[in-house]
């Protein structure tokens, strides 16, 4: 039985076209939602688990309504000590989605891959029995790392968030960490408000101005992998 989401939200993403970060930051802020900087920029690192059949990447291409991801996610260095990491389960039902995160114990990459490191910080955290079971049929499949800015509506109702400086990199070897895609030019904005909200939402997406698009940043990386492995 899936898992029952907790705090449901609707995400809408968009792929702003022509534009560097700076133009992109400028029509947040002169968004007539009243955007403000809730947070200080900073670096996101995350690493995506997918069985070896790539059935999540596939389920996300195809469009099922009923997906999930799994990831660990620390922010910071990308390298070396990682402190406070979350094992972290996206789930979308339909057009509505959601996150379930556990808490993982610090662990270190040392240049020698993913898999070791973060398999002991599973073994050592007190996962629940159905997370555990997923997590035996996945293994390390992306790395990767941006740059994220985030935004508050002046009526709170609104969480946007603006990712730039992407960078790609394998997690299935030893080397992910040392050879990294980089794609300065592509800028994703993200939209992510209640179901209670639903209803003003066009307005606000409508008053964005950018291209609403079903990018994910895990396809996005999976399918830079794949060309640059020609």
């Amino acid at each position: 039985m899936p898992p029952l989401l907790e705090n449901p939200r609707y995400e809408r993403k968009f792929l702003p076209q022509g534009l560097v970060l700076a133009d992109v930051l400028a029509l947040v802020r002169c968004h007539p939602g009243l955007f403000r900087e809730v947070y200080p920029p900073r670096y996101v690192n995350n690493i995506y688990f997918d069985t070896p059949s790539r059935k999540d990447y596939h389920d996300h291409v195809s469009g099922l309504p009923n997906r999930s991801k799994m990831r660990v996610r620390w922010y910071g260095p990308a390298g070396g000590r990682v402190a406070r990491p979350v094992l972290e389960q996206k789930i979308k039902r339909g057009y509505v989605g959601g996150k379930l995160a556990h808490g993982l114990p610090d662990f270190c990459l040392n240049g020698k891959g993913f898999r070791n490191p973060v398999i002991t910080a599973f073994r050592s955290a007190p996962l629940p029995a159905h997370v555990q079971e997923k997590l035996c049929q996945v293994q390390p499949a992306l790395f990767n790392r941006y740059r994220r800015y985030y935004y508050l509506s002046g009526d709170g109702r609104f969480r946007l968030t603006v990712d730039a400086e992407l960078q790609f990199g394998s997690a299935s070897g030893n080397d992910g960490l040392h050879r990294l895609i980089s794609k300065p030019s592509v800028l994703v904005v993200e939209l992510k408000f209640a179901t209670e909200s639903a209803d003003e939402a066009d307005r606000v997406t409508n008053d964005l101005r950018f291209r609403l698009s079903r990018c994910s940043k895990y396809v996005l990386g999976m399918e830079n992998l794949a060309s640059a492995a020609f």
